[in-house]
This record gives structure tokens, sequence and C-alpha cells, in this order.
């Protein structure tokens, strides 16, 4: 079943921001915040980079970062995000598109990671994961 990058984080049962007229705009941070022990993902992406080059295409990489917020403080909050992780990498390969791209098959992988970690601060975990969209685009 093709995917968004959105959508397979809902489905994992992640909240997402939505903008005023419902839409999901996972770009944004929720307003208001989630209570805490709801996990929510903010999305960011990057540049595109060049691959390669061939006859009439380009095949380019853009990176997009997904940071998970919101975990409970506790041993449990941390076991949760990781399993998201885990999820989210596993599954990395059935995102076939993103806003304005229709990827490669396989076109979405990860790349780096950052380990879940815990915010004094907020008195949450987080943690983090790149992933690579790979697309073609013609010239």
């Amino acid at each position: 079943m093709p995917l968004t990058l959105d959508q397979l984080l809902d489905g994992l049962g992640v909240t997402l921001a939505r903008d005023s007229a419902g839409t999901v705009a996972s770009h944004l941070v929720p307003d208001p915040l989630p209570t805490t022990g709801t996990v929510y993902a903010v999305t960011s992406d990057t540049g595109d980079t060049l691959v390669r080059q061939g006859h009439g295409f380009q095949e380019r990489q853009r990176l997009v970062l997904v940071m998970l917020y919101g975990a409970a403080p506790t041993t449990a909050g941390k076991g949760q995000l990781d399993i998201l992780l885990a999820h989210l990498k596993r599954r990395a390969g059935e995102i076939d598109r993103h806003p304005t791209l229709k990827l490669r098959r396989g076109g979405a992988s990860p790349a780096d990671g950052m380990p879940t970690r815990f915010d004094a601060a907020t008195r949450t975990h987080y943690a983090g994961q790149r992933f690579a969209l790979t697309y073609l685009q013609s010239l």
C-alpha cells in the first residue's frame, strides 16, 4: 500500500500538527502541545542533492528529518520511542511519495539517526531519524 511519511507516522499512532483547515502539517509543532506521554512528530526537509544524471533525467535525493517528542519520562517512554524508531526504519521502503515528489520504488531509506535522549527541562524523551528520499526528475 503506497504511503507518505505523514501517513506512516499517523498509522504508528504519532500525533501530527494540523493547519487551520485540518490538513496534516507535520512541519509544524502541534498547538497546543499534547500531554506528556503522547508522542508527536515534527518533520523538516533539507535541500535536494544530485545523485546521478542520465539521458533526460536526474536522480536526486532529499533528506527529511523526523523528530519524535513527548514520550513519558520513564523507561517505558524511552522504550516506546525506541520501538517507534525501529518501525519507522523497517517500513521506510513503503514510503513512495512526498509532497510534489514521486519516489522511486523503495526510494526512502533510513540515513543517520539520533538515539533516544531525555530532556530534563521538559521531563520527556525525544529522538530523531533522518530519511533519504530518492526520486527521478525529468530534464
